[in-house]
């Protein structure tokens, strides 16, 4: 515990003396003052008690000059709120509801179950796997950026689809525990009576299998986790990204005990000896829960629209262009009246000459 509080401590002393040393080096960008959680709730707040825009009288404004037709439908429909502040707000509000979906359903792809004791339920590990999950992720990370991407980046989907595969992915996994639930009552798939049994006492799993669930684990948490933080970073307001990712990091932290409350019925109402066994029925309630986040996201995934800000429109380079534009018709009907005026003029000549 003291090895640990001193490795910290000297990290953040590290951190800092690096932040100091090279801050000038930094980009830094002005800090938003507004509070998110305030924002958010004084917008809502609003637009309960504003639902529709209020008729404003023709002896409102008094004044020599009439304000703006945008001043007045800002102030007409958006109240004291901008609109930029107000499409924070909405696509926050959107991410929400995709964040804690997706996050919890995550936390539903092991073969076992931790308690609140931090024991476990179902098939356990007879040795470290820290190191094992953490080759996979860094394999899984090298392959994408410097194979896939650079390779088929034109094929790779929108984040909304990688999300939806993740969650596809982890509803087939629980599919597949399911199905070896089923098999472990069998003399031929003893392996997995752990997963049939489900229970503090259960059988170590083999290696083999620990091997293979760990890649699916990793490609899981790629698709799922980075994805996710990615369209959080990519969509989120600059003002609430700190509260959005907070959010996220809080219930991932928390997602462990995420699966006990789901199993604790199984744990306390069912027998482990019960036909088809314990597991199944757990495992076969995680597949509902997990289709119904994964239908949930589906439909908000839809319906999102995706947010685009900071759109720069050079103001000067369009009326250049229009000004080239208008310059080049005047010299083109120029042309044309000039052209006409001169096959006017010939064919006077030509009469008078016949006429003569």
């Amino acid at each position: 515990m003291t090895l640990q509080f001193v490795a910290s401590s000297v990290c953040v002393g590290a951190a800092l003396v690096i932040h100091s040393f090279f801050n000038h080096y930094l980009e830094t960008t002005p800090v938003n003052t507004v509070n998110p959680v305030k924002l958010i709730v004084r917008v809502l707040c609003y637009a309960r008690k504003h639902k529709y825009p209020e008729n404003r009288s023709a002896l409102t404004y008094w004044e020599e000059e009439a304000p703006s037709r945008l001043d007045l439908g800002k102030d007409k429909y958006g109240g004291p709120f901008t609109e930029e502040e107000v499409e924070d707000v909405k696509t926050v509000l959107r991410l929400i509801p995709l964040v804690i979906l997706c996050t919890v359903a995550s936390g539903l792809i092991f073969e076992f179950t931790q308690g609140l004791k931090l024991e476990s339920y179902g098939c356990q590990s007879s040795y470290n796997s820290d190191l094992f999950l953490f080759v996979p992720y860094i394999l899984i990370i090298f392959l994408h950026q410097f194979l896939i991407y650079p390779c088929f980046h034109k094929y790779i989907p929108s984040m909304l689809k990688r999300i939806g595969m993740g969650l596809v992915l982890i509803v087939l996994v629980n599919i597949l525990y399911t199905g070896l639930a089923v098999i472990g009552n069998y003399h031929f798939g003893q392996m997995f009576n752990c997963l049939t049994v489900y229970d503090e006492n259960s059988y170590p799993i083999y290696p083999q299998w620990i091997f293979f669930s760990f890649i699916i684990e990793s490609v899981i948490w790629y698709i799922t986790y980075v994805v996710l933080v990615e369209f959080i970073l990519a969509q989120c307001p600059k003002s609430m990204r700190g509260t959005i990712i907070g959010l996220w990091f809080c219930i991932w932290n928390i997602k462990g005990f995420i699966e006990y409350p789901l199993f604790l019925p199984f744990l306390h109402y069912m027998s482990c000896e019960v036909r088809l066994g314990r597991g199944f029925y757990y495992f076969l309630a995680r597949i509902i829960f997990t289709s119904i986040c994964l239908i949930i996201v589906l439909f908000l995934a839809k319906r999102y629209k995706l947010r685009v800000r900071e759109v720069e429109i050079n103001i000067h380079q369009i009326a250049e262009n229009h000004t080239i534009n208008n310059i080049e018709q005047e010299e083109v009907h120029q042309r044309r009246n000039y052209a006409i005026e001169s096959s006017s003029e010939s064919t006077d000549v030509i009469i008078i000459d016949y006429h003569n």
